[in-house]
């Protein structure tokens, strides 16, 4: 009989916990395996020992999330790993919307391997039932879930995007994950917190949950991606966090185009004529420049 598997959903010094088959474990982290748990993350795939409780082997990561550390030895940090898709929140305000946190968020979801998705929360801060230009411009991008945690507005829309997918969830301190959670599965009772004066949320989460929504329906929720840095960006995968950008870039009279008042730009005419939002070619200069 081979060893059974188990999900890591988080790493202490010397053991980690995981679930397998609907339980919580904590195994022990021996040998080799000690020193690879310096490296396991949220969703990695481990090997054990029934019996003893200790973790055997890694499985290899079909998808991960990771970051960029300009100043650290080792450049990259993988902080989540073998997860469908991402579900990047966001508040329509307090805190307020940030479309460069969703465009890192989403550019790092598909250097992964991951689907990203924009979950919207707190409709109930706006005047009127229709999302800001700013927040709606997402739909011909990726799928825009705008969603109340406390009445249940969107929810059931949500859930149907989370069925069948294990989906880990990243956003801003504040932007109410927390709130989400308790609103998908009430038995939670996770704590929440309320937004800081000074419009940055306070943490409130300090460990990940791992929550199941149906028999193939998980939905993580980590610490560890409330912030994220991409470095050097491939055209490629900026073209797909702006489709909107590369289809008019192939309008343009130069194939070199830096969309910065070179003639014949049919970006910087899309934008004369309020057809593409400045803010969107403001987004794709700063992730094309990020170190």
């Amino acid at each position: 009989m081979s060893d059974p598997i188990g999900i890591v959903i988080t790493v202490h010094r010397g053991e980690c916990e995981v679930v397998h088959d609907d339980r919580l474990l904590s195994l022990k982290l021996i040998g080799r395996q000690a020193h690879r748990g310096q490296e396991l993350v949220v969703g990695d795939e481990v090997r054990f020992d029934p019996e003893g409780l200790v973790v055997l082997d890694v499985e290899p990561r079909r998808t991960r999330l990771a970051r960029r550390r300009p100043r650290a030895r080792h450049r990259e940090q993988v902080i989540a790993a073998n997860i469908d898709q991402l579900a990047i929140v966001a508040s329509v305000d307090e805190p307020p919307f940030r479309s460069g946190a969703v465009d890192r968020f989403m550019l790092a979801a598909l250097a992964g391997g991951l689907r990203p998705l924009l979950v919207v929360n707190k409709l109930d801060l706006l005047e009127t039932p229709d999302l800001p230009d700013a927040i709606a411009g997402y739909a011909d991008v990726l799928p825009l879930h705008g969603v109340c945690a406390h009445s249940g507005a969107g929810l059931e829309g949500l859930r149907e995007s989370l069925a069948g997918a294990r989906t880990v969830l990243a956003g801003h301190s504040g932007v109410g994950k927390s709130s989400l959670l308790n609103a998908l599965k009430p038995e939670l009772r996770l704590e929440t917190g309320d937004v800081a004066r000074h419009g940055r949320g306070r943490h409130t989460t300090t460990r990940s949950v791992w929550m199941r929504l149906g028999p193939d329906t998980v939905v993580i929720d980590t610490p560890g991606v409330r912030e994220i840095a991409t470095g050097p960006v491939e055209l490629e995968l900026l073209d797909r966090v702006y489709p909107d950008i590369a289809e008019r870039a192939g309008e343009c009279r130069f194939r070199d185009c830096a969309h910065d008042r070179e003639p014949g730009c049919a970006v910087g005419d899309a934008i004369e004529s309020g057809t593409l939002r400045q803010a969107r070619l403001e987004g794709y200069r700063r992730l094309l420049a990020d170190p």
